[in-house]
């Protein structure tokens, strides 16, 4: 009779044993199998800020694959403040973006800011035009735009 319940607790061991084997194995893999991936899309603008305005009409490449930008960084010296006037992006269905009338400073994310993501449909020509004023305290320095498709 113990000897009895000593199969069935060994046998009840082994299962239970077994089965957490398998939930951590598959937990484990999941974690292995989800790696950060890179961005695959980033445009850089950059703009010459002369008497604290600013002003660029640039048009890109068409693009192979419809991109939603998730992210548009501005970067300027620490301390930097302005107003991003306007912001319009163009693609080959005509706007795919537009926001004006921005406060920012170092580190500002315009899509968030202009509130949300942009959508550039493949196929043509992107056309993205910013302008902006009231930088300061330098008149004179230089802004940088990072488009991307990570948050």
């Amino acid at each position: 009779m113990i000897m009895n319940s000593l199969k069935k607790s060994m046998r009840l061991t082994k299962i239970l044993a077994f089965a957490l084997s398998f939930l951590i194995f598959c937990f484990s893999t999941e974690a292995i199998a989800a790696p950060s991936t890179p961005p695959t899309l980033i445009i850089t603008e950059k703009a010459t800020i002369t008497g604290g305005k600013f002003s660029i009409d640039t048009t890109t490449p068409p693009l192979p694959a419809t991109t939603v930008i998730r992210s548009a960084k501005l970067f300027l010296p620490a301390g930097e403040t302005g107003t991003i006037n306007k912001i319009k992006i163009t693609g080959p269905n005509g706007l795919e973006f537009g926001c004006q009338d921005i406060k920012v400073k170092n580190g500002v994310d315009l899509i968030k800011a202009c509130g949300g993501p942009a959508v550039l449909e493949a196929g043509g020509a992107i056309t993205y035009v910013a302008e902006g004023s009231g930088f300061a305290p330098k008149l004179n320095t230089k802004l940088k735009v990072v488009l991307s498709d990570e948050f």
